[in-house]
């Protein structure tokens, strides 16, 4: 019986732990926070299918993400705090600072935001200018994990 016992034991600290194990890694908080500001439909003739999505991104200090992705429509980025680097197609990064602005061609392939203080978060204000119908963000490889 003492060793049934010892063995039920066992069998489930290794369950609990296993389960934790699971738990901790489904609750990894991502690097990327995001607020948004603004959508709104523009105005012009020429543009009337068109709207713009503003956006506050957030990188969390030392914060990097690396999840390939692309935006079916034109992106504008503000650096409002702190620094970000941003790699596009080519996994060479390029540093934007505070007052600086980057600017993300209609389905280029992003790889990479990295966050170069481990500090301080960095902010970025997000400006799509999207089609309707368009998906703002598609991921490269929709089935891989991280």
């Amino acid at each position: 019986m003492k060793l049934l016992t010892t063995t039920t034991l066992c069998f489930v600290s290794v369950f609990l732990f296993a389960q934790h194990k699971d738990h901790a890694v489904k609750a990894e908080v991502s690097p990327l926070s995001f607020q948004p500001v603004l959508s709104q439909m523009l105005s012009d003739s020429l543009l009337t299918d068109y709207k713009m999505d503003v956006t506050v991104m957030t990188v969390t200090p030392g914060g990097i993400d690396t999840v390939s992705h692309r935006h079916d429509c034109e992106l504008f980025g503000y650096v409002l705090e702190g620094s970000v680097e941003i790699a596009l197609i080519t996994k060479s990064p390029k540093l934007f600072k505070t007052g600086e602005m980057f600017y993300e061609k209609r389905n280029v392939l992003h790889t990479v935001t990295k966050n170069g203080s481990t500090t301080k978060p960095a902010r970025v204000l997000l400006l799509f200018l999207i089609k309707n119908g368009r998906p703002g963000y598609t991921a490269e490889y929709p089935n891989k994990t991280k």
